[in-house]
């Protein structure tokens, strides 16, 4: 396979016809050679055929933001883009947010995506998506849905790029949501999503189509036991696992007691096979990161409880070029 000026690939098939048969941008050469337009589309239905093609981000984008991405990042960003579900069950530290971000630009700037709705624990709504978005990609529009039910239906209808929001925020203005022409869904810290029966679970479910991206982060899936995978399974790849939330109990899990259920030995390897497509890097294993930073900070150990915890929080966080683990030294009274 040759990219031929960002444009197009060449591939070299046994059966060329099988190509210029289902993609409209393609033409056959002499030797058993095609050409093919490199667009998502074409890349998808290839992908479809088991052709293996790269992503056109990794060719075609021009990586926004104040920092530059490293390479699990952009294998990250690329996979996420030949994946309409998919989790990403990258490691806290190691930069995924920034991958969806990059991975949701590209899909915009390539007319693949109007709209997306970043669906994510309230803590961290202004403090990692929103200031991540305004470093990845600061020529998007970017919104946070939170307060009263009308201020939120009212920043929803306001058509911004980006639209942040809480867990059980989605219910609330889910008809406001489901109109608002959000073609892509990332959902951060998706094992909320782990039990198919309550209503936040259903809640998501009714705004899925089969046209929409939905993309499910977590650096923990099924931490707790295998039968967490089921709820957040049944999003992405419902074919997957039964229908029926005790069939896949029985398939993960043996009954001890009345009360007591344990893992089979062959858990989790059903869990894997259930939780794909997914990609997952290791902090061992994305070696360009920086080195960790540490910056002290002293506070008088006099203050009131409520102001050191009010103003003196304990952060661990993660940014592309640094990360930096801060803490708090008491000053001797």
């Amino acid at each position: 396979m040759q990219i031929l000026k960002n444009k197009a690939l060449l591939l070299r098939l046994k059966n060329p016809n099988k190509v210029t048969k289902v993609v409209e941008k393609s033409r056959e050469l002499s030797d058993n050679q095609v050409v093919v337009n490199w667009g998502v589309d074409e890349a998808h239905t290839l992908k479809k055929l088991n052709i293996n093609v790269p992503s056109p981000i990794e060719g075609k984008y021009q990586w926004s933001g104040q920092y530059k991405p490293y390479e699990h990042q952009k294998t990250t960003a690329a996979f996420l883009t030949m994946n309409r579900r998919a989790f990403c069950f990258n490691e806290q530290g190691t930069g995924k947010t920034a991958s969806a971000i990059w991975a949701s630009d590209f899909l915009m700037t390539q007319g693949k995506v109007n709209r997306v709705l970043v669906i994510c624990p309230l803590s961290i709504m202004d403090s990692a998506w929103r200031n991540d978005l305004f470093s990845f990609a600061m020529h998007r529009t970017v919104d946070v849905a939170y307060g009263s039910k009308d201020k939120r239906k009212k920043i929803i209808n306001q058509g911004s790029d980006y639209v942040i929001i809480n867990y059980d925020g989605v219910e609330i203005v889910a008809e406001d949501i489901a109109n608002g022409g959000f073609d892509c869904i990332i959902v951060d810290e998706a094992t909320h999503y782990k039990n198919a029966q309550t209503k936040r679970w259903k809640t998501l479910n009714k705004l899925l189509t089969d046209q929409t991206w939905l993309w499910m982060m977590t650096g923990t899936p099924a931490a707790q036991s295998p039968l967490d995978a089921y709820g957040i399974a049944k999003l992405v790849n419902p074919t997957a696992v039964p229908r029926f939330f005790g069939s896949f109990r029985d398939m993960v899990m043996y009954k001890v007691t009345n009360f007591k259920w344990k893992p089979k030995e062959t858990a989790t390897e059903t869990v894997y096979n259930a939780l794909q497509p997914a990609i997952r890097f290791t902090k061992e294993e994305c070696l360009d990161l920086p080195d960790m930073v540490y910056a002290n900070e002293r506070w008088n150990s006099r203050a009131s409880r409520r102001s050191i915890t009010r103003n003196s929080k304990i952060n661990l966080f993660y940014r592309p070029q640094v990360r930096r683990l801060r803490h708090l030294t008491p000053l001797s009274t």
